[in-house]
């Protein structure tokens, strides 16, 4: 008890810092929150946390180590991880709507439906290589044998609803009435310039 409670605040606050970073997960969210609306970003945010819960649960459990250790893993999650990013970059970039003017901004991007809105979310986070290699470095790094059950359950709750929380307060200020008049001036520049991010970010991951 006395050294479980020091390696979940280390953990948590290590896994905090990764989240709020900007990276696929953030850009996807802010440009589903711009382009759709709170509740499809709301809805991609849940998809990552459950990414990021899933995460949790297979590296407490050991099935991070047990995956990672398949052939060919590394490269397979590398492609598809690459690509996958690379396309909704493009996907991004052909949405970009550079005429329209900021009084008469509107959402002519079709909505995805909440299922859809879930599962971007949730598959880009899963096939991120980047991430497994995160959570896979995180969990050695930090667990052991002897870590009890109740810290692992304590651990997976807190890394969904950290996660979600973070995405959460993302779409909401992005899809505030007082500053969504803001974003959607800027949309041509802001969501162009997040899908070059992730051409870019998925062309690395290809290139490794």
């Amino acid at each position: 008890m006395e050294t479980t409670w020091p390696a979940i605040f280390t953990f948590l606050s290590l896994f905090t810092f990764a989240i709020v970073s900007p990276g696929p997960n953030f850009i996807l969210v802010t440009n589903t929150a711009l382009g759709q609306s709170r509740r499809a970003g709301l809805l991609t945010a849940l998809g990552v946390a459950t990414g990021s819960g899933l995460f949790a649960l297979a590296g407490l459990v050991g099935l991070l180590v047990l995956v990672d250790s398949l052939p060919y893993f590394a490269l397979i999650t590398r492609f598809v991880g690459g690509s996958y990013l690379a396309w909704i970059g493009v996907d991004m970039l052909r949405h970009c709507r550079s005429t329209k003017a900021p009084d008469t901004a509107t959402n002519t991007q079709r909505e995805l439906s909440p299922l859809a809105s879930y599962r971007i979310g949730l598959l880009t986070n899963l096939t991120n290589p980047k991430a497994w290699a995160f959570y896979l470095s995180l969990f050695a790094l930090l667990m052991n044998p002897d870590f009890p059950l109740w810290g692992k359950v304590v651990l997976n709750i807190a890394m969904f609803v950290i996660s979600f929380a973070w995405y959460a307060i993302v779409v909401v200020l992005i899809s505030n009435r007082r500053f969504k008049p803001v974003f959607l001036g800027l949309q041509p520049v802001i969501q162009g310039t997040l899908g070059v991010l992730l051409v870019v970010l998925g062309g690395r991951i290809l290139l490794g």
